[in-house]
């Protein structure tokens, strides 16, 4: 017996992640709410320039796990802008947490993942 199951027309199964389009509604919400916390917890004033590369992985909610540009105020109060990787988990009440932010060229990285 073979059960199909589609939800909000992603088709895809849980477990791994599937690129998703960078302006993706959920995706754009996940980069702001991720720059936001970032920069709550650095005191360092940061905003989102663009997201390079959105990926999803369906769980029990969502990880998105991105590439972004970002700005951020660097020496002497100029603006500099930074490469990173992070992962924002959505969980089905729609809860978000940032759950790792790194540096990253988000341009050769292997193919991780």
């Amino acid at each position: 017996m073979v059960f199909v199951f589609a939800s909000d027309g992603f088709g895809q199964m849980m477990g791994g992640y599937k690129v998703i389009a960078s302006d993706d509604a959920a995706a754009q919400a996940a980069a702001e709410f991720a720059v936001t916390t970032q920069s709550e917890k650095s005191g360092k004033e940061m905003s989102l320039v663009e997201i390079v590369k959105a990926e999803r992985q369906v769980v029990a909610g969502s990880n998105f796990r991105m590439c972004l540009k970002v700005a951020s105020e660097g020496a002497e109060g100029h603006d500099a802008t930074t490469s990173v990787q992070l992962v924002v988990y959505v969980d089905l009440k729609g809860n978000r947490k940032l759950t790792s932010w790194t540096a990253s060229d988000c341009g050769d990285d292997g193919g991780e993942g």
